[in-house]
């Protein structure tokens, strides 16, 4: 690929609930009650130019094993060539509380922090800045929610073809920005038709988010559960659930991540 790709790296140590967004649209949501520290790729979101990344800390438990230690969260932006160096030289970082400690500010919660990170060179546009903007309440509409169950249906009936049809996007949009999965058809096949056992689906339960003037819906479940979870039939400690970001194009909504 002609482009660099970049990660994104969170750290997270209990004492805020941290919400991490980047061009508006989130990449991080967790009260956590132990360190954590994930990574994921992050150009499918990035722009040429400037991109604005926005963090929202707001109080939450301390860690019962660590209570004299507080809030600490960091996000940073790295090139991916740049993981295997022994030291790390991120495009972008934020931190709390240092970053607002350097420029004299309070460091009370709740609070907003960020900055911008600048992108030289081109980047693939995303598909969802393709689609037109669009007005949705949070139950979703109609077409929203059969998007959602045909996933759905099709994992549960483990019909490949619909299958293929309803993660098409999600795919080409992967393989455009970072290559071939690493996951073939067959290994993808095999898993689905595994035991799953499917929670009921629940479409009042469904919740979608707007974002990007409504370009973007994120489908979630408003008691906090993926919106489609399985679990094995054979080995029930083993399971699946997702939430995931969709866009309408070609007259439809579709899922793209």
């Amino acid at each position: 690929m002609a482009h660099p790709n970049y990660v994104y790296r969170i750290l997270h140590r209990p004492g805020s609930r941290a919400r991490a967004l980047l061009n508006g649209i989130p990449l991080y949501d967790r009260v956590v009650m132990q360190n954590v520290a994930p990574s994921q790729p992050v150009t499918h979101w990035l722009v040429q130019g400037e991109n604005t990344i926005t963090v929202e800390l707001s109080p939450a438990p301390l860690s019962p094993n660590t209570p004299s230690m507080g809030a600490h969260f960091a996000i940073l932006i790295l090139n991916a060539e740049d993981l295997t160096k022994e030291v790390e030289s991120p495009v972008f970082k934020w931190e709390y509380p240092a970053s607002l400690q350097g420029l004299g500010l309070p460091l009370d919660l709740p609070l907003v922090g960020g900055g911008v990170l600048h992108i030289p060179h081109d980047v693939p546009e995303a598909a969802y800045r393709r689609a037109s903007p669009e007005v949705f309440p949070e139950e979703g509409t109609p077409e929203q929610r059969a998007a959602v169950l045909e996933l759905y249906d099709a994992f549960a009936s483990r019909d490949a073809a619909r299958f293929e049809s309803a993660m098409q996007l999600k795919v080409s949009e992967f393989e455009r920005f970072y290559g071939p999965q690493p996951l073939s058809r067959a290994q993808a096949m095999q898993r689905l038709h595994s035991p799953w056992v499917m929670e009921p689906f629940d479409a009042h339960d469904l919740r979608f988010d707007r974002y990007a003037d409504g370009r973007v819906a994120y489908a979630r479940r408003a008691s906090g559960k993926p919106a489609v979870r399985a679990v094995n039939r054979d080995e029930p400690y083993l399971g699946w659930g997702t939430n995931f970001y969709m866009t309408r194009l070609d007259g439809r909504w579709r899922i793209f991540w």
